[in-house]
Parts: C-alpha cells; structure tokens; sequence
C-alpha cells in the first residue's frame, strides 16, 4: 500500500500517514488522499480518500489526539459509536478500529467510515424521529441491565463517569459528581459553588429523581447519546436520513439531558 499522501494533522503538514491507520484501511487498497475534515479545539480530523484495485473509491474519516488521555478518549469514542451502531447502523457512520499510532505511542486515532453530510439544522420530526429510534430499538437491553456504560467516555475532553449503577438516581449524580470535580479542578475553590453543588447532589436529586424508582415504579435503560447538538447530528448529503455522531453514550433514562454545548440549541432525549 502507498504511504506517500500526507495526514493533515494540526501539529504538522508533512507527516506520513502512521502504518497503524494503513493497517486497519481495507487490504491492497492504494491511499489517494489524506485532507482536514471539519474543525475542533480537541482533536485532529482528517478525511482518507483510498483506491481498490478496481479502481473503486471510498472515503475514511480519522480524528486523533496525544496526551495522557489520548487512549481513552479514542477508546471510548469507538465503544460509543459502536454501540449506536448496532442499533441504528443507518444512522451513524460504520466504526472501524481505534488505537496508537507506531510512530508515536503517545498519540491515538480512531477511524470510521466517512459520511457527507451537510450543515443545514435537522428539523424537529427528523431529530425526534432519529432518537426515539436509538431509545425504542436499544430499551431493555443494557448488558448488565443496568445505568451505566463499560468504558469512560468524554464531553469533548472532559471524561464522564459512566460506572455501572442499579438506579437512575445513583448514575446521575455518579455523572454530575465528576463533572463537578472536573470543574473544581479547573477553578478556584468558591464556597456559593460548593454549597450549591452539595444541595444539587443531596437535595434536588434524591427530590426529583427518587419518586421515579419508588413505590414499584421503574425505570428501563436504554442506549442514549446524551450529547447531542447540531454539530453531531446533521442531514446526509446522500438522503434525507440523519447521522449522528460524536456520542458520549451510557445506557441511562431516555430523557437523560446534559447540557449543550450550543445553549440556544438545547435538545432533551
């Protein structure tokens, strides 16, 4: 396979596609092409344009990053949209393989099949008709039958708490416990903060969440992204179907919400 094409990496312009990437590209094909592919503040993209020898093409899309967090983040992106992909496999884009690079141990990709789309806002039906897909087709099947999710994954780079949990109400202040954390790490200590986060976790949880476990009700997970905004959910180029995206999955309630990252643009699963 040919190695000549360059990967347009942020740190660099004029590095070899790494031969752990090449590795996990379809046998015998020839890459053409190696561009940037979108933007973010955490991680590399590119798109990987590869030749068969019948003269086919098809399109990869690669996203990596270095750092001590590098291999969980790439890890937990591809359990994440691999979960989504069982499920729904029209709506994401295929994950193929994720992992460190050769030359450089430090920094890790993940790969998938590349999927245009365009930027255009989905509406209302087709973002409902699209998630209550995912929740309906994934409800009652966690793997331990309960809330939670097998890897870390993260909120851009900011790592979630996803440890396995019998109750709704423990997960979700399990997750906001660790988001607070990671705020505190961030900040300087702030007393109206603190004492608003301890009435959060030990007040307004218990008094909203509680009553929807108790006196023989329940609540059955199911598969949500939890992270979705117009930047990872967009209409295909190719159809009239959506893809989403960019998930920081968990199997959890299906009107689990965390906040967007787009405020004037706020989504509830």
């Amino acid at each position: 396979m040919e190695t000549k094409p360059v990967q347009a990496d942020r740190d660099s312009e004029n590095v070899q596609l790494d031969k752990a990437v090449i590795s996990k590209l379809p046998p015998g094909c020839k890459v053409l092409s190696v561009s940037p592919s979108g933007e973010s503040q955490w991680v590399d993209t590119a798109m990987i344009v590869v030749q068969f020898q019948d003269g086919g093409k098809v399109n990869f899309f690669k996203k990596s990053a270095g750092g001590a967090a590098a291999s969980a983040m790439m890890k937990g992106t591809f359990e994440a949209e691999q979960a989504l992909y069982t499920f729904v496999p029209g709506q994401v884009p295929k994950p193929i393989a994720c992992g460190a690079y050769i030359n450089d141990p430090s920094t890790n990709f993940y790969l998938c099949d590349f999927v245009e789309m365009n930027d255009d806002v989905p509406t209302t039906r087709g973002w409902a008709s699209t998630v209550s897909a995912l929740h309906l087709k994934s409800m009652g099947k966690s793997p331990t039958g309960q809330f939670g999710f097998y890897v870390t994954t993260h909120l851009a780079n900011v790592p979630v708490n996803n440890t396995w949990q019998s109750t709704w109400e423990a997960f979700w202040k399990q997750q906001m416990e660790s988001l607070f954390d990671r705020e505190k790490q961030l900040h300087e200590p702030d007393e109206e903060n603190e004492s608003l986060k301890l009435a959060y976790l030990d007040s307004v949880i218990p008094r909203y969440l509680r009553p929807l476990e108790s006196n023989g009700k329940s609540i059955t997970p199911c598969l949500i992204h939890s992270d979705l905004w117009p930047g990872n959910i967009k209409p295909k180029s190719s159809s009239n179907e959506l893809c989403i995206f960019d998930a920081c999955a968990y199997w959890g309630h299906n009107e689990g919400l965390f906040p967007s990252r787009s405020g004037s643009s706020k989504y509830r699963h």
